[in-house]
Parts: structure tokens; sequence; C-alpha cells
């Protein structure tokens, strides 16, 4: 009996994969480039952190190339750290290349500082990224790629960091206008682009000194991984990506535990104590981490957390409490609230400041003030001359105020201490006279003398 199968067909099926061309590095950098544009608000211009080697001259070359497609500035940003001898030579190279592609470049100056609680590796990062952040433009753009994410996460997993740290870099960090258009490009792939357009770069020796955790892990930890485990570079990058939607997850739920505090034009640098009381230890935790982190601080240890959580959650209320988070920064609890102060605040010395009509001032203590001429509102401009002045200075003692007719006159420091306002928050408040007469007091309001009535033109202060 004659068979009823067919033959089989030497026809692809509709629904057989097929192997795709894998894309250029410039493709990858344009592809990038507009799906970025398109997510987010579009891109005018970028900063390249150009530091001399491989890595930065290709992305420099690619964006390069780009701008001939797509409309954007470009400049380039070196830094000097001064670590090695041949860091001058490294500034020369930076500015030849830059001259050679019409490329403006800036050069920033640093010196760690001497005492490097951090590490020379991790300051000397902290003291680029903040000079790179300066930057004036939409984007900065980072030329980290795929073995630099596998040396971060196991770095990180040294170190025995959680969920975030594990999850390494991201291909954009909004918050701080972060790209990373290379993060899934292969050390071999910029290598061979390199070679391809004749690039030039520099070597920095301090790769090869193995005393540096990053320079070890890649001469000596990768090279054996990869020799038993030839997919690990894109093994250990999908790890990372999975790990970083795990981050998505946990902010998300930070931010649903938070809602009603994150609502407070305040939660910058103050977190009530009655949130953290409603979650579990996990979610509390979850929550102080997510905190922190808006405020840009470094996550603390596993310990250091859980004995910040056990303070906050157990202290009486009018308990002291001070917990270092930093070199610069440490927790405080006031009544129902922690705050992040900066460590060791003084008292400022005394200060006067004449308002000549502007419409910001800065502080000694860096505060914004704000001026608006408003109807009806604000510090009645009327009262306001050459001769009685308006002007600003710090608390002196002895001032005495009335915002409210119904209430007694008192003076400023009895109000302070029946406020919510923290102890080292008081002296850095700035009372406002017009003469010798104080006027306007923030978080307290106008004297009655001073009050705009609805007719009257009135200056109007945002602290």
């Amino acid at each position: 009996m004659a068979s009823s199968k067919k033959p089989l067909s030497n026809k692809v099926s509709a629904t057989t994969p097929q192997k795709t061309k894998p894309l250029s590095l410039l493709d990858v950098v344009e592809k990038g480039f507009v799906s970025l544009s398109a997510s987010h608000k579009k891109v005018k211009s970028m900063t390249v952190a150009l530091s001399g080697g491989i890595d930065s001259v290709v992305l420099l070359h690619l964006l390069y190339q780009l701008q001939k497609t797509q409309n954007f500035t470009l400049k380039a940003s070196h830094v000097h750290h001064g670590l090695s001898k041949n860091a001058d030579k490294w500034v020369k190279f930076c500015g030849k290349l830059c001259t050679k592609l019409s490329i403006p470049l800036d050069v920033n100056y640093v010196k760690l500082p001497q005492k490097k609680s951090l590490g020379i590796e991790a300051e000397a990062r902290q003291l680029r990224y903040e000079k790179l952040l300066q930057s004036q433009t939409d984007l900065v753009v980072l030329a980290h790629h795929e073995d630099d994410q596998a040396e971060t996460f196991l770095l990180q997993l040294i170190r025995g960091a959680g969920v975030k740290g594990l999850s390494s870099m991201a291909h954009f960090d909004d918050s701080r206008r972060l790209w990373r258009p290379l993060l899934n490009a292969s050390r071999i792939d910029i290598e061979s682009y390199a070679k391809k357009h004749k690039l030039k770069w520099i070597e920095d020796e301090s790769n090869q000194n193995i005393d540096f955790d990053r320079n070890f892990v890649r001469s000596k930890v990768l090279p054996i991984l990869k020799n038993r485990f030839s997919h690990i570079i894109k093994v250990i990058s999908r790890s990372s990506s999975h790990l970083a939607e795990a981050q998505h997850l946990l902010d998300d739920l930070a931010k649903v535990d938070l809602k009603s505090h994150l609502k407070s034009s305040n939660y910058k640098h103050k977190l009530q104590v009655k949130t953290l009381e409603k979650l579990s230890n996990t979610r509390a935790k979850n929550a102080l981490r997510y905190w922190l982190e808006l405020n840009n601080q470094m996550m603390p240890s596993k310990d250091l957390l859980d004995e910040l959580l056990r303070q906050v959650l157990t202290a009486k209320k009018d308990a002291t409490i001070k917990i270092y988070l930093s070199k610069d920064d440490e927790i405080r609890r006031y009544q129902d609230e922690i705050y992040i102060v900066p460590k060791g605040i003084k008292r400022q010395k005394d200060y006067e400041i004449i308002w000549a009509g502007e419409s910001e001032i800065i502080l000694p203590n860096g505060q914004k003030l704000t001026f608006k001429k408003l109807k009806g509102r604000g510090i009645n401009l009327k009262f306001i001359d050459h001769q009685k002045k308006l002007k600003i200075r710090n608390r002196q003692g002895g001032e005495f105020f009335k915002p409210d007719s119904k209430r007694p006159t008192k003076k400023i420091k009895q109000l302070l201490q029946e406020s919510d306002l923290p102890p080292w928050e008081r002296d850095f408040l700035p009372l406002f006279f017009v003469g010798d007469d104080l006027a306007f007091v923030p978080n307290f309001g106008i004297d009655m003398k001073f009050q705009t009535k609805a007719n009257e033109l009135g200056l109007e202060v945002i602290f």
C-alpha cells in the first residue's frame, strides 16, 4: 500500500525563525538613540565621557558618525584625577582627538581626598560622576559594555549586594540623565570597530594593577569562567536584566507604601515614622531604601539598615537619634519624623542681605529665596522704599512677632519651640525686616503691620 505521507517540503515555514544579520555598532547606537528620543523628551545635546581609552574613543567616533543622520549637538568631557604620571598626556590626546573631529572638550581637574573612605576606585568614580553630571546637556553618554556589566555584577556579588546592586548598570538612568548605548556590545565588538576604523587610543597602565578589585576580576576571574563557560558574559548580562526587572517591582511597591508620604513637598528630606510602622519589616526596609535613594544616599549595609530601622521604630518620641549614613550625612529623628541632615551641622554666622529687587537670592547656607510681586498677597510693598529697605538676616535673639490680631505678640524663640520645626533647622530660618521691624517669618506668617490688603500690591517670598 502506497504511503499517504507527503514528502517533506524544502520550503521554510512562515513560522520558522529567520537568522538575521547582526546589527553593526552604529546601528545599535542609532536604534537606541531613536528609541530614547521617542520614549523621553527629544534629545538635542549630549556629553560623552571621554577617558581616551578604547571604549570611550569608539563611543565618541560612533556618536560623531550618528550626528550625520540625527540632529543633536555633541561635546566631550575628560576628568583628570592626577593619579597617573601620564594624566597630562591623556588630556593632550583627548584634546587632539576632539580637535580633529571638531567636537568641544571640557577638561575637569579633580583631587581625591586624603582620607579615601570609599577606596581609590570608588572615590575616583564618584568624583568623575559629579563632574559629568554638571554637564548642561540633555544626556551624559558612557561607554560601558557587556564585559563591564559582568565585572560589575561579580564585584557586587563579592560585596554581598542585594537586588539593586546585582542589577548592575542600566541602559538609561533617568534620574541622572545617563545613557549607556553599548551595554549589550562585547569588548571584542568594540576592539573590532576600533581596528576597522583605524582608531587610536591610550592604554591606562593602572589597568594591569590587580591590586584594584575590578582589574583582578577582569584579568584573573573572568578568563577562568570564560574558559569553562563560554557564554558566561551573556548569561550574567541576562541575569542582571532579570534583577533589574525585580528591582523595578520593588520600587513600585515602595511607591505604593509611601504613596501618601510622597505627595508631601518635604519628602526629599524627611519621612514619617508612622509610615514605616504600618509595614512589615521587609517592606519597611524596602521603603527606607527607596527613600534614601531619592535623597541620593549610598545604600547602607544590611546591618546598618537593620539598626536604623530598629532605632527609628522603637525609640521614644522625645529620644535623640543620630545615625551616620555617610561621611557627609546622618539620620536624625524629631518627634514622629526622621530627617537626613548634614553631619556636624552648626549654627551659621550672622549675615544681613538687602533685597534690591531681585527675583532670586541664595542665602549663605545655599537655600534659595524666590520673590514675586502679587496683588493682595505677601509683604505690603508700600512700606518698602529707599529709606526702609527689606533686609534678610538669620535669627539673633530677642525678636518679637504678631501675625494674628487675635493672639498676643510672642518671641520668635517661643514660637519656634512650639512649632514642629526641628531644632537644627531653627538657626537657618531667615527673618525678613522692613527697616528695623520684623515683617515676615517663613512658616509663621506676616506681621499684622505689614500684611497686604486685597487691592494692594505685595511681595510674596517663596522659601
